[in-house]
């Protein structure tokens, strides 16, 4: 399969031998708009007649110039690499990374060479989006909560970068392509099924940039760390297991803690263990008595009036709306 996908993106389309010879770029899709020194704006009836997914080769040779969308785009380097400009920002994609644009980003792509494949997957399903992600992710993960939290102001960024995704993505990724290139019985029903598999992935891969992306200093990384165990071993994890893990005096990370976060460790730690409890309610019928062991509570009176303060409900009325 892989092989006869890398022929078929390798062949010379029509719109590439025209770009490799007038050395500009050529429109590659009807009615699009390209006024002198104007942002292309591309219109989404033509890329989902009939369809939630639009999959196509990015065309060689030509620079693209800089345009927007109302959808979700992927963009996955097959092979090669490729610059992009995306909200003023210089990207470079090399083999198997990735950039996952959010509706309405901007952005421009320079000239591809013979090698360099790039394989656009645009979605039209707008409940999908980097803030829906990102809401995702922090239900599930301590530090992305903080993180998304913490925001004095909104800090949506509009797109993501994968360097070098994990082959976990990439196979759900080349099965679309194939399934979109190559269609036999079943493929849109195929395409639909993996869409929410790379979405779920890509969830479950999607790492922040450290609490700040200019803070690299010890004390951020010690944050992280601090992030990373109370988010695994929540359960059983004290502040003075945690103190001897990181080598530091317990107190100096109680502060650390503190001052970075607004939070106590205790206010951290249970934090995490009732977005794992909610977890548990709503996706499985294990008995709420032992959710609340599982997760670490020794008083179950605890557990509902944190749980109560988080979600606003009951854990057994958020099971029964789970149900229905």
């Amino acid at each position: 399969m892989y092989e006869n996908l890398k022929n078929y993106l390798m062949a010379e389309n029509s719109i590439e031998k025209l770009q490799k010879k007038e050395k500009k770029f050529i429109p590659d899709f009807p009615d699009i708009d390209h006024p002198q020194n104007a942002n292309l704006k591309l219109k989404s009836n033509f890329f989902f007649k009939n369809k939630d997914v639009y999959v196509n080769k990015h065309n060689r040779y030509a620079p693209y110039p800089r345009h927007s969308h109302d959808f979700l785009e992927l963009n996955y380097m097959f092979s090669g690499s490729c610059t992009q400009i995306i909200d003023n920002q210089r990207i470079k994609l090399r083999t198997h990374d990735i950039v996952l644009l959010d509706i309405g980003s901007e952005h421009s792509i320079e000239a591809l060479g013979a090698d360099d494949i790039m394989i656009n997957v645009l979605f039209q399903n707008k409940n999908f989006n980097l803030e829906w992600l990102e809401k995702m992710k922090s239900s599930r993960n301590l530090l992305f909560d903080f993180i998304i939290n913490s925001q004095p102001t909104p800090r949506h960024q509009k797109f993501i970068h994968f360097k070098d995704a994990p082959s976990s993505i990439r196979d759900v990724l080349e099965n679309i392509v194939s399934e979109y290139f190559f269609p036999k019985d079943f493929s849109d029903v195929i395409i639909q099924n993996y869409l929410m598999v790379l979405l779920t992935e890509i969830i479950r891969n999607y790492q922040p940039t450290m609490i700040s992306e200019k803070n690299t200093s010890k004390k951020a990384k010690t944050l992280g760390k601090i992030f990373k165990y109370i988010s695994e071993d929540y359960a059983t994890l004290t502040l003075t297991d945690l103190a001897n893990r990181l080598n530091y005096n317990k107190n100096y990370i109680s502060n650390l803690i503190k001052s970075e976060t607004g939070h106590t460790f205790i206010e951290l730690l249970s934090k995490q263990k009732i977005m794992r409890g909610h977890i548990l309610i709503t996706t499985t019928n294990m008995p709420i008595t032992e959710i609340v062991r599982k997760v670490g509570f020794k008083n179950g009176n605890s557990f509902y009036k944190i749980y109560k303060n988080a979600y606003h409900e009951l854990p057994l009325e958020t099971r029964k709306k789970a149900e229905q």
